[in-house]
């Protein structure tokens, strides 16, 4: 039976980048960042918001997994879904983070499940900071 997600992957171009972006912007933690079994040119790197235990998020290069050709590859950045990231305000979120340059597509907006705001990350990824009011 499965239990649980445990990682999830974005495909990024550039990992020290991105873990430089998913840290210092967002404010996420590294969890893990150690060689890349058999490909010396990468690393396996994981970041999670601070005090998440039991999800991480592997920056991935296009690289790892994903067929075809380099161009192929890289049209990948940016496709996959987003992640909803629970605040608890994200009014204040908004305006941490737009400060810090993260380009927000919409301002917090007071929906039936709670506040939301959608921003595209630093790849083109569209994420909703929510601060649920249900569930």
């Amino acid at each position: 039976m499965i239990e649980k997600v445990t990682h999830v992957s974005l495909i990024v171009p550039d990992q020290q980048e991105a873990k430089t972006y998913y840290t210092e912007i967002l404010g996420f933690v590294v969890k893990t960042d150690d060689p890349f079994p058999g490909d010396p040119s990468s690393r396996w790197i994981t970041v999670a918001p601070v005090g998440q235990t039991d999800m991480e998020i592997i920056l991935q290069p296009p690289e790892w997994g994903t067929g075809g050709d380099k161009a192929s590859r890289e049209a990948l950045i940016g496709k996959y879904p987003g992640f909803v990231l629970s605040s608890s305000d994200c009014h204040q979120d908004y305006e941490d983070l737009s400060a810090k340059g993260v380009h927000f597509i919409s301002p917090p907006e007071e929906l039936p499940w709670g506040i939301s705001a959608l921003f595209a990350d630093k790849y083109g990824y569209v994420h909703n900071l929510l601060q649920a009011t249900m569930g």
